[in-house]
C-alpha cells in the first residue's frame, strides 16, 4: 500500500522526463508572469477562482442552477441548500490556497478541518483500517487511516527536504494515494481534489493563478477517470500502476503552461490599446448571435465590469441587444 512508500520503484521515462523539463522553463518565468500583470494578479486569481467553482461544481455533480452559481461566486449571495453551502466553501477554501498555499501544509489535521469545513453539518471523522495480522478480537487488528496518512505525508516531507526525488511527480503520487486511501468518514473525492489543488501551487505550478485547473481538468475529465483507475489497480498490495496518470498529468501541466503564455500575451497586447476598442472589435467578428462567454475566451483577463461596460455601451449605441438575461444569456447583433 501507498504509492509514496514505494516511490523509489517509479522509473521517469524519457518522455516524462522531456515534459518535466519543458514545464521547468515556464516555471522559471513565473515571476515573469506576475510581474507583467501586476496589481492586476489579485483580479485575475478571483476570475481564476470564479471558474475553477464553476467546473469543480460540475465535476463534483452540485445541484445548483447556473444563475445561483454565478450569484454565489460572484456576488456571494448566501447559500441555500447543502450543495449551495458546499460550493460557497469550496469558494473559500480555493481562495485561500491561491493565496496561501506556501504557508498551508498536507498534515492529517489540516485536511480533515477542510473536509469539515466544506461540510459543516457532518462530524467527519477518520476511517479505520484492517491490518491483516492475528489478533483475539477484530477490534485489535484496526488501525486509524489518519496514522497511515500521517505516514504518508512524513516520507513525502523527508523526501522534499532532501530534493531527492521530483515534486511535480512525487505530489502526483501523494494524491493518488489520498484519493485510494479515503480516511475520511465524508467528503473524501472533494478533500481529494482540493488537495491536489493544493499540492500543484506548492509545486509553483503557477499557471493555475492564471488558467483555470478545474476547467483545464474537466476538458479531459474522461481520460483523468480513465488514468487515475488504472493508477489505482492493485494500489492496496502496493503495486499501483502510475505511469500512465504521470504522463497524462505532465501533459496536463505543459499545456496549461502554454495557455497561459497566450493568455499574458494577449494581456500585453490589451495594455496597449483601448480595452474596450478591443472588445468592441472582438464582437464585431463574433456570429450574429454571442455570449459573454465567448468573448470571455477571447479576452479572460480583462475584468468582468469592462466587458459590461462594453456591451452597455453598443446597447445604448443599438448596436446589439441582450436575447434573456442570467450567465447563459445571448446577444444579437442588430443590422
Amino acid at each position: 500500500m501507498s504509492c509514496i512508500v514505494n516511490i523509489n520503484r517509479f522509473i521517469i521515462p524519457n518522455d516524462i522526463i522531456s515534459t518535466i523539463t519543458n514545464i521547468y522553463k515556464y516555471i522559471g518565468k513565473n515571476d515573469i508572469y506576475e510581474q507583467t500583470v501586476g496589481n492586476d494578479i489579485n483580479r485575475i486569481i478571483e476570475q481564476t477562482v470564479g471558474k475553477d467553482c464553476y467546473y469543480i461544481a460540475r465535476i463534483l455533480s452540485l445541484d445548483i442552477s447556473d444563475n445561483r452559481m454565478r450569484l454565489i461566486v460572484t456576488k456571494n449571495s448566501s447559500p441555500r441548500t447543502k450543495d449551495e453551502t458546499t460550493l460557497y466553501r469550496i469558494k473559500e477554501v480555493l481562495t485561500m490556497i491561491q493565496m496561501k498555499h506556501q504557508d498551508l501544509t498536507t498534515q492529517s489535521n489540516d485536511l480533515i478541518n477542510i473536509a469539515n469545513y466544506i461540510n459543516p453539518n457532518q462530524n467527519i471523522k477518520y476511517a479505520y483500517q484492517e491490518e491483516n495480522k492475528k489478533v483475539i478480537l477484530k477490534s485489535q487488528s484496526m488501525r486509524s487511516k489518519r496514522l497511515l496518512l500521517d505516514e504518508i505525508n512524513d516520507i513525502s516531507n523527508n523526501i522534499l527536504a532532501k530534493q531527492s526525488f521530483e515534486q511535480i511527480i512525487l505530489n502526483l503520487h501523494f494524491f493518488i494515494d489520498f484519493y485510494n486511501l479515503k480516511p475520511f468518514s465524508e467528503e473524501n473525492e472533494t478533500t481529494a481534489f482540493l488537495l491536489l489543488y493544493l499540492l500543484l501551487l506548492k509545486a509553483e505550478v503557477y499557471c493555475f493563478k492564471y488558467v483555470s485547473f478545474f476547467e483545464t481538468l474537466y476538458n479531459s475529465y474522461d481520460r483523468f477517470e480513465v488514468e487515475l483507475k488504472n493508477a489505482s489497480f492493485n494500489w492496496n498490495e502496493g503495486f499501483a500502476q502510475t505511469l500512465g496518470f504521470v504522463r497524462f498529468f505532465t501533459k496536463l501541466i505543459f499545456d496549461a503552461y502554454l495557455n497561459t503564455e497566450d493568455l499574458i500575451k494577449a494581456y500585453e497586447f490589451d495594455q496597449n490599446i483601448n480595452k474596450s476598442d478591443n472588445i468592441e472589435n472582438t464582437i464585431y467578428k463574433l456570429p450574429n448571435i454571442f455570449t459573454k462567454e465567448e468573448i470571455r475566451a477571447i479576452h479572460p483577463l480583462v475584468s468582468e465590469s469592462t466587458i459590461n461596460r462594453t456591451l452597455s455601451k453598443l446597447r445604448d449605441e443599438n448596436l446589439i441587444k441582450p436575447l434573456g438575461k442570467g450567465r447563459s444569456a445571448k446577444w444579437i447583433k442588430i443590422n
